[in-house]
């Protein structure tokens, strides 16, 4: 396995008796070769967890192991993009940061010139290369920072909110070159990202922590198909009372679309069998299962949570 993250839990001192913790026993792995999505609501534990497969803070309790080996022994097989790429010096050009960059993995600069040149002229950016950073467009820096995260050619790609504040022709190209990336070197890549959109477009695998620990897990498309299985728009004749709706809610996460139809996820305790039996006593007029999407999935499972609901934490092909 490329990346193992086992147990992992991280506490932090306060000013009281009790500390903070912030991540608490999560697991996971990154195969090579594919891209896994690290989602989570702000203060959910993404950030400090990536601060530990980074060897910026230690666990407090688990290990990390990078092919087969401890993290620490093994950070050259790891390349990341932090977000706002905090990995490249603006008054530097292209080139110059990935002398820079190399020059502190060890690699003579004219081998670091030759190969972010070649990742330059893939990206269609060759002609950039003695420009300075500043002077380029938010998207031409995030693919510069991109590369300089390449120039050490890693095995694991961490990449932190890589399409923040991006337009959607440059948010689009970086999703490109990630699935290029995968396709052409086998890299791993452990992405986060609040937009959902493109988590689902890129990703291979999902990972959904809360509070410190992971609260779902699964092939993307699975768990789409699954969670799809489980949505559906209600119509009624009109509008339902209050307490007709809150008795509804009982059934699971609910979203109301006007005031005579709803969406409705069954949660994982309450079969649509049940659910029928209950619309019977309501003026209903159409159910109709709903194509979901990611952004949609992450709601439900985070809603569920919170309310202390059961989530079915794994949701991977068998």
């Amino acid at each position: 396995m490329l990346l193992s993250a086992n147990h992992l839990s991280k506490k932090f001192p306060t000013s009281n008796q009790q500390p903070f913790v912030a991540v608490q026993d999560v697991s996971f792995t990154v195969p090579t070769g594919r891209v896994v999505a690290f989602l989570g609501p702000n203060g959910a534990g993404k950030t400090t967890t990536i601060k530990m497969l980074l060897g910026l803070i230690t666990p407090t309790h688990g290990t990390i192991q990078v092919l087969g080996h401890p993290v620490a022994r093994t950070l050259g097989a790891v390349g990341a993009v932090l977000e706002g790429s905090r990995n490249i010096y603006w008054r530097l050009s292209p080139l110059e940061n990935f002398e820079y960059w190399g020059g502190l993995r060890g690699i003579p600069r004219k081998i670091a010139q030759k190969r972010g040149m070649a990742y330059l002229t893939t990206f269609g950016l060759d002609a950039k290369a003695d420009q300075p950073v500043r002077a380029l467009s938010r998207g031409m820096q995030q693919i510069v920072a991109i590369c300089c995260a390449l120039i050490h050619q890693p095995q694991l790609l961490l990449l932190d909110e890589p399409t923040l504040g991006l337009d959607l022709t440059a948010a689009e190209q970086i999703q490109t070159i990630i699935r290029q990336l995968v396709a052409d070197t086998h890299l791993g890549v452990l992405l986060t990202t609040h937009d959902m959109s493109v988590a689902q477009a890129i990703a291979d695998d999902v990972l959904m922590i809360d509070q410190g620990t992971i609260v779902f897990r699964g092939e993307t498309q699975s768990a789409l198909r699954g969670f799809s299985s489980e949505t559906y728009a209600l119509s009624f004749a009109k509008p339902l009372m209050s307490p007709e709706l809150t008795q509804l809610g009982r059934w699971g996460t609910m979203a109301p679309v006007s005031p005579t139809q709803v969406i409705i996820t069954l949660a994982d305790t309450h079969p649509l069998s049940e659910l029928l039996e209950y619309l019977g006593h309501l003026p209903i007029t159409a159910i109709e299962k709903q194509q979901v999407d990611l952004a949609a999935l992450f709601k439900h499972v985070i809603r569920q949570h919170q309310k202390g609901a059961t989530v079915h934490v794994d949701r991977r092909e068998q």
